[in-house]
């Protein structure tokens, strides 16, 4: 048995329909419950063993010092230390433009078929922060190109903010390249990786990315409610928290010249970190990560890719047009496309126990896990062969 069937067995959704909508998020796991189980029994070991620390506790700080590391594996971060948990992509991204220093007249860069999550922070923080927002206007063929974007760029550009693969269409930009061209023109890039950490090998360091964001309940397979960033040195030192407590990374004086907060490690990314975490989210959050880089994150990249290829293949010989290609520079773990009636194609796939996503009320989106297999990439064919013929 290969690490694809076993791994399989563990997700309920999976295991009970057609479930092609990792994307939305990745369903309850048998690990995830068995990590809240966990949680909650070295709590009382804590409680009653005495361990101080607040809600954290000593056994619980464990397992957020060991997520820690195996997050900056991940993304091969500089240091454990870079890296803070946060509720979602959203929160990271709000930490990073309330926190930084902008000056007059900087800007940052985005796209506009981004995801809210990605334009809301910006366009917020903007009124009270400052800058101006550029966004790339939306191409008929929904890419994001990377020269495209840069040109919007100039000397006072202090971010670029993109998805590494957008939520809607599952288009996949060039991190590698945008990163190497902010890198040259000192440009902070911010990459929102929630839709392709899990699924691919993500190198914040080689690809110049300056802050990752991402969250855990999809392509990470943990649960909803935690999330975290990873920073380099750079950026990390130049954010200020917009809200504060106590943390390992700050401290309240008092003196003759009155009270103040001061964080005593800028180069700690727990400086943004509220004093009490999510620490069951965190627990799930461990087994996942655990278990991924225990399969290899190489080699749920190379099974998804053998998915998607099947998939994109197998509709255009259908007749329907994936968007973009089975390219792996511009493609990932998603499969979307445009059908005539997408609103009665969607019933149509709920109605065979198929699940996946319309979105914007214009999309069919496919997404692919770790979990999936041919066959059921072959059943959502099946499926939208037996649509079209009785359609046309």
């Amino acid at each position: 048995m290969n690490w694809q069937e076993d791994y399989r067995k563990l997700f309920y959704a999976a295991n009970h329909c057609t479930y092609l909508d990792q994307a939305y998020d990745c369903g309850s796991t048998l690990y995830g419950i068995k990590a809240m189980e966990k949680y909650f029994e070295d709590w009382n070991r804590a409680a009653v063993n005495v361990e101080r620390g607040g809600p954290g506790r000593a056994s619980h700080f464990k397992v957020v010092n060991e997520t820690r590391e195996m997050i900056r594996q991940l993304v091969n971060a500089d240091s454990a230390d870079h890296i803070c948990f946060t509720r979602n992509t959203n929160e990271g991204l709000n930490t990073i433009l309330h926190g930084f220093p902008f000056e007059p007249g900087d800007n940052v860069v985005t796209a506009e078929i981004e995801h809210s999550s990605v334009i809301m922070p910006a366009v917020n923080a903007s009124k009270t922060k400052g800058f101006e927002v550029r966004a790339l206007p939306a191409r008929e063929d929904e890419r994001i190109p990377v020269d495209e974007l840069m040109a919007l760029t100039d000397e006072h550009t202090r971010f670029v903010l993109v998805s590494h693969v957008q939520s809607k269409n599952g288009y996949r930009i060039d991190i590698e390249e945008l990163g190497k061209q902010c890198f040259e023109r000192g440009i902070y890039l911010v990459v929102d990786a929630i839709q392709s950490l899990g699924l691919e090998p993500f190198d914040m360091r080689k690809w110049h990315v300056s802050a990752v964001n991402a969250a855990g309940y999809k392509g990470l397979n943990a649960v909803i409610s935690i999330g975290f960033t990873a920073y380099d040195e750079e950026l990390l030192k130049k954010i200020v928290p917009t809200y504060i407590a106590y943390t390992f990374a700050t401290k309240l004086v008092h003196d003759e010249n009155g009270w103040d907060v001061i964080v005593t490690e800028p180069g700690n990314a727990r400086k943004f970190e509220n004093s009490s975490l999510d620490n069951p989210g965190i627990y799930a959050l461990h087994d996942a990560l655990e278990i991924i880089l225990n399969i290899g994150v190489d080699n749920i990249y190379t099974h998804v890719r053998s998915l998607h290829k099947a998939l994109w293949n197998g509709l255009k010989e259908l007749g329907y047009e994936p968007l973009f290609s089975d390219d792996p520079k511009e493609s990932l773990g998603i499969v979307a496309f445009k059908p005539k009636d997408p609103q009665e194609m969607y019933a149509y796939f709920r109605s065979r126990n198929i699940a996946l996503s319309l979105n914007g009320g214009t999309h069919i989106r496919v997404s692919l896990g770790g979990f999936n297999n041919l066959n059921d990439v072959q059943t959502f064919l099946q499926a939208a062969a037996e649509y079209k013929q009785n359609k046309y």
